[in-house]
């Protein structure tokens, strides 16, 4: 009975305003802001394989979604038109040689002959015919080995087959697509950021994949036009090296901003009114409306960003109703 007496007495005690308030003090904490951004992985540039003369596809060696090793044949290229080509350069390379043949004939002839029946003009021309002869014999060949090397086309980089366009047994023309590729190692993470977050080349974040996975990524740049939608678009690389990325990878892009002080309080504290967020304050005997800028919610809390000091006495019970308390002495009800 004594301790019931002493805990009415103290209610007695306390100030009217105050009486069964229920207040906690806000508790300062360390807080790191954080921008969380859509983002996808982007190749820089697709690689497509064309045609690079007018043939047959003999045989296509790739499917979509294929990872394929750089120099790996991918098509190879037949047909009528391929095997006259063929025999054309041939018949070049052969013409070519009866040609040098024939020059080195001519041009030892006018050795032997030098200088008792044939001059010294006439040396020096069999000379030059002899060298031009042997110039397009290269050529020839030349043209044949290109040929010849363009019967089967092969990725430059290892990378990922992502369309294709063409079949077995099509007839093309020359600068038609066959096979869609997107090089590996040649990625990057575009991503879209609202917020006043200082971006410094370098800055350091995070990419959370759509299947759970987390790279280390590094601000590239940031290009001057915003999107369509008004964010930052931001370019990120991997810090370490490239990882398992596919181009049209989505996911988001957590980046860290500087910690700066804050304070917590429970979220039945928090206060809407006309848009704008308040606590109450006990205390010197009454209550006082206090506006604030909330955060982020850390389970049954909500951080404070601005307009509340640690330590204050906040309202935790029933805030919403004290705070319109006098709400009928302020309104009055049409006629």
């Amino acid at each position: 009975m004594s301790l019931l007496r002493t805990l009415l007495l103290f209610l007695c005690l306390l100030p009217p305003a105050l009486a069964g308030v229920v207040t906690l003090p806000a508790r300062a904490v360390d807080y790191q802001p954080e921008v969380h951004a859509w983002a996808r992985v982007e190749t820089l540039a697709p690689l497509t394989l064309r045609m690079p003369l007018a043939a047959r596809v003999a045989a296509l060696n790739a499917r979509p979604g294929e990872t394929v090793a750089a120099g790996a044949p991918l098509v190879r290229l037949g047909g009528p038109q391929m095997a006259g080509q063929l025999a054309a350069a041939r018949a070049r390379v052969a013409a070519a040689a009866q040609e040098l043949a024939a020059a080195q004939q001519s041009a030892a002839s006018v050795a032997r002959t030098f200088p008792a029946l044939t001059n010294r003009r006439a040396l020096a021309a069999a000379r030059a015919a002899l060298a031009a002869a042997a110039g397009r014999l290269a050529q020839a060949r030349a043209d044949e080995q290109a040929l010849r090397a363009q019967t089967w086309l092969a990725s430059p980089l290892p990378a990922v087959v992502s369309s294709v366009s063409a079949a077995p047994g099509a007839d093309l023309p020359a600068g038609a697509a066959l096979l869609t590729l997107l090089p590996q190692g040649h990625l990057w993470l575009r991503a879209e950021v609202f917020g006043r977050l200082p971006l410094a080349p370098g800055t350091a974040a995070r990419f959370v994949s759509a299947d759970g996975q987390t790279v280390t990524v590094r601000l590239a740049d940031e290009l001057p036009a915003r999107a369509a939608n008004g964010a930052r678009v931001v370019n990120f690389a991997p810090r370490r090296a490239a990882p398992h990325w596919q181009a049209g990878e989505s996911g988001e892009v957590v980046i860290a901003g500087a910690p700066q002080p804050a304070v917590a309080v429970p979220a039945g504290a928090l206060i809407l009114d006309a848009g704008r967020w308040y606590v109450l304050s006990a205390a010197a005997g009454k209550l006082t409306a206090l506006r604030v800028k909330p955060g982020p919610a850390r389970g049954d809390e909500v951080l404070i960003l601005a307009g509340l000091a640690p330590a204050t006495p906040v309202v935790v019970r029933q805030a919403y109703l004290l705070y319109h308390r006098d709400f009928a002495a302020h309104y009055t009800p049409p006629d």
